[in-house]
């Protein structure tokens, strides 16, 4: 009997009072079972009371029968309400999640009705709250950052000059008169003259040194050959309006381009010269400080030389006589020894029966000639 666990000594000694009204016959009427009252529902959050246990039935006349167990237990707690949705997210940056409602907590289940003879049966569990408070609603986006200003655009580098003009000027169109001593037989210099004018494009008209001047009218340049005596054109050309070259040295004087008959002379064309002058066009692209001779070696003959004004254009010289020009010429309205250019004038030291003897250095000096009296107007 010691073994027994102290509960089971409670349960008999409840017990052996029901054995014996059991055994009662035609006893009274089985009392009445106490009702158990309902637990009252929870709430949210607290546990809904557990229904009181009821009464025990009195023992009827030999009743037998034990009390009928309590009624239901309490009602189910009620369900929480949802969480509080989240405040949207404030424009600009992005809304942050709204916070979930908490979970409702669910009801307690009410406590066992007391039986009559027996306990009440327990009232049934409360009913769980409902499932977790819904999460607030999303925040809004934040509203796009406004596009940055475009960077203006940067002013262009300014264009830088043009180089100095290269090569051949050209003479294309341009007309020459050349004045010859015979226009119906020229010599071999005066015809590779014309043909090497010619070869540039240029339109040749021929003229015998009495002119007249009128034919110098519309011409570009006005070429006279050294086979032409000066008392023949200086009087019909000397003061045309028109650019001019003069080949030799015989009409200087006549011209008023040197001082007096003595400011010229000649010298063996093998006689180095060089130039005087490296800014002028009338020196080409020769270099300068260094001797070359103007007649190939092959060809015996003379250079001419003049001594100009101090208003001349100095262009080549006898090399270590500076004074003594074999290329010189005037600008337009320079001072000569009598008057003034009527337009640009160059004398040209050499005869134009040696034209086909120049060296390379004297054909880019005649050519330098041409091409700045030619172009200027």
């Amino acid at each position: 009997m010691t073994g027994l666990p102290p509960r089971s000594w409670l349960w008999i000694g409840l017990a052996l009072p029901l054995f014996a009204c059991a055994t009662e016959v035609g006893g009274g009427a089985p009392g009445s079972g106490g009702s158990g009252q309902t637990g009252a529902a929870g709430n949210m959050t607290t546990t809904g009371a557990g229904g009181t246990a009821g009464a025990s039935g009195s023992a009827g006349t030999g009743g037998s029968a034990a009390g009928a167990a309590g009624t239901t237990s309490g009602a189910a707690g009620a369900t929480g309400s949802a969480g509080s949705s989240g405040a949207a997210g404030s424009s600009g940056a992005a809304g942050s999640s709204g916070a979930g409602g908490t979970s409702g907590r669910g009801g307690s289940g009410g406590s066992s009705g007391g039986g009559g003879s027996a306990a009440g049966r327990g009232g049934t569990t409360g009913a769980a709250g409902s499932a977790a408070g819904r999460g607030g609603t999303t925040g809004a986006a934040g509203a796009a950052g406004t596009s940055g200003v475009a960077g203006t655009t940067g002013a262009g580098g300014t264009t830088g000059s043009g180089g100095a003009a290269g090569g051949p000027v050209s003479l294309k169109g341009r007309k020459a008169l050349f004045v010859v001593d015979n226009t119906g037989s020229l010599d071999d210099g005066e015809n590779i003259l014309k043909l090497t004018l010619e070869n540039k494009e240029m339109v040749v008209t021929l003229s015998p040194a009495t002119g007249p001047a009128s034919l110098a009218t519309g011409q570009n340049v006005v070429i006279v050959s050294s086979g032409v005596g000066s008392g023949d054109f200086v009087p019909v050309f000397k003061d045309v309006a028109v650019p001019m070259i003069v080949f030799g040295n015989s009409a200087y004087s006549n011209l008023g381009w040197i001082a007096t008959s003595s400011g010229k002379g000649s010298v063996n064309s093998t006689t180095l010269v060089s130039l005087a002058d490296t800014t002028t066009p009338l020196v080409s692209d020769l270099m300068t400080g260094v001797g070359f001779k103007m007649i190939l070696d092959s060809r015996s003959t003379s250079l001419y030389w003049g001594t100009p004004t101090a208003a001349a254009i100095r262009a080549v010289s006898i090399m270590g006589q500076s004074t003594q020009l074999v290329s010189f010429g005037y600008e337009k309205g320079a001072a000569l020894m009598t008057g003034t250019a009527a337009a640009r004038r160059v004398g040209f030291g050499v005869k134009t029966d040696s034209i086909q003897d120049l060296t390379i250095e004297g054909f880019k000096l005649l050519m330098a000639a041409i091409e700045w009296t030619a172009t200027a107007n």
